[in-house]
Formats: structure tokens, C-alpha cells, sequence
């Protein structure tokens, strides 16, 4: 395994979203059983160190991502009928946005920073 954290978030996403889609039925949901599906494959073949402009690419790329998806939730904010349940906010797009900046951020780090790539080398000769 290259990356266990990358890994293990991608199978909690897919997870996460192989329940949404069973309970409410929705395709948009395929779309996060993809991110989670790529986290794993990501994880388990590519890692973060080897291809290290990659990562930096598909960092900024999900930041951008996280982006448009943070600007759309808070344009929706104003149109929720009833305040969020604290399990239903991990459901909504500005949780996942937010999520997604964070994870670009992680990927540019693991692409430039030294400390970041002697870190996870060193985790993964464990």
C-alpha cells in the first residue's frame, strides 16, 4: 500500500456514499462512490511521493473543486427549510467542499514539502 490515510478515506467516502445512494436513491451519489474509488485506487498504486507533480495537479484541481462546491452550498444556505441535524451536515455540500479544499491542500503539501515526503516514506516502510 503507498498511501494507508488516502486509502482509508477513500473507503470511508465510498462507504458514506454507497449508503446515501441506498437510502435516498439519488445518482449524484455515483459521483462520490467515484472519489472514493479513486482515493483507494490512489492509495493502494500510486502514493504521493512517487508522483509528485500529479499530486500537485490533482490538488489544485480539488481545490478548485472545493471551490464552486463551497460557493453553491452557501447559495443554498438561505433556502434550507429546517436547521440540519449533526448527521445530516455531513450530507451537505459546504461539508464536502470545505473536505475537498482540505484535501487539495494535503495533496500540494505531499507534492512540495520535504518533511511531508520523508514522513510518509518512512510511515510506509512500517
Amino acid at each position: 500500500m503507498k498511501a494507508r490515510i488516502t486509502f482509508y478515506i477513500g473507503v470511508i467516502v465510498a462507504i458514506l456514499n454507497i449508503i446515501q445512494i441506498i437510502l435516498s436513491f439519488e445518482p449524484i451519489r455515483f459521483i462520490g462512490i467515484a472519489v472514493g474509488l479513486f482515493f483507494i485506487f490512489w492509495g493502494l498504486k500510486v502514493g504521493w511521493t512517487q508522483n509528485r507533480n500529479l499530486s500537485v495537479i490533482v490538488g489544485h484541481i480539488a481545490i478548485i473543486i472545493g471551490s464552486i462546491v463551497t460557493a453553491y452550498a452557501i447559495y443554498q444556505v438561505p433556502f434550507l427549510k429546517v436547521a440540519p441535524s449533526y448527521f445530516e451536515v455531513l450530507d451537505l455540500p459546504l461539508f464536502w467542499g470545505i473536505f475537498t479544499i482540505w484535501g487539495g491542500n494535503c495533496m500540494i503539501t505531499h507534492g512540495y514539502c520535504s518533511c511531508a515526503i520523508k514522513m510518509h516514506d518512512l510511515n510506509n516502510k512500517k
